[in-house]
């Protein structure tokens, strides 16, 4: 089943300088429990994709069909430091007044399958950034939504935590089977991560080609980039990426 589809999506922002067009017919779906991921040059309206599926703005013309509720991961975590973890977990569903027990109960065995259950009553300032991005991930998954937007999740953490992180991050995706859509710069982590990539033009920017990534989805991202097939797969993106 899709959970989201956007069809001939356009977006042109005016401004007192002129027109400035971002995206051109941007056409692509994704099917319930799949990860994709988008690729493109700096400025090419990555984000600005998230922002329209996201209801933040809107297209100039197009369709967009989403199916359930929408989740958003932003590249910073923004917990609040004044609240504990469990506070700051709960905060989505203090905000749609559905912090009953049925839910609170279903957080709990969240933060106790991935190992943070120990660190409810912590703050934020006392976790380290790859801890941050996972109780991040937890309070964006407590409101139960169909669809997950990450938006350059782990650009603040050094290398080596990163790719732990991701790790972590995709073991919880899978898990909950919960369909995401992940924008980054980083082609490496596109390919570990993702079932498929979309690869898109400079702005204003067009889809240039839709990349399936024929590797064991069951394997970790750490151990897809140990895969044979992985440069080739990196070849390939960096190529589109700069012709």
């Amino acid at each position: 089943m899709k959970t989201l589809e956007l069809v001939d999506i356009n977006k042109t922002f005016y401004t007192e300088l002129g027109e400035l067009e971002v995206l051109k017919d941007i056409n692509f779906s994704i099917n319930e429990g799949e990860i994709v991921a988008i690729v493109g040059p700096s400025g090419s309206g990555k984000s600005t994709l998230l922002n329209i599926i996201s209801n933040l703005i809107e297209p100039t013309s197009g369709k967009l069909v989403v199916n359930g509720e929408i989740g958003y991961m932003f590249q910073r975590d923004h917990l609040f430091n004044w609240r504990t973890v469990w506070k700051n977990v709960l905060l989505g569903l203090e905000i749609t007044k559905n912090n009953d027990k049925n839910n609170e109960d279903r957080i709990k065995d969240l933060l106790n399958k991935y190992g943070l259950i120990d660190f409810i009553n912590n703050y934020p300032q006392e976790l380290s950034g790859g801890m941050r991005q996972r109780i991040a991930l937890i309070r964006t998954l407590a409101t139960n939504p169909s669809i997950l937007l990450l938006d350059e999740p782990f650009s603040a953490l050094d290398y080596q935590t990163r790719i732990n992180v991701s790790n972590d991050i995709y073991k919880i995706i899978k898990d909950q089977n919960v369909s995401t859509l992940l924008v980054t710069h980083d082609i490496s982590e596109a390919i570990a991560m993702a079932d498929r990539i979309i690869v898109l033009s400079h702005r204003p920017a067009k889809l240039k080609e839709i990349i399936e990534i024929n590797m064991n989805a069951d394997i970790t991202p750490i151990e897809k980039r140990k895969s044979s097939k992985f440069s080739y797969y990196f070849d390939k993106i960096w190529g589109l990426l700069n012709e």
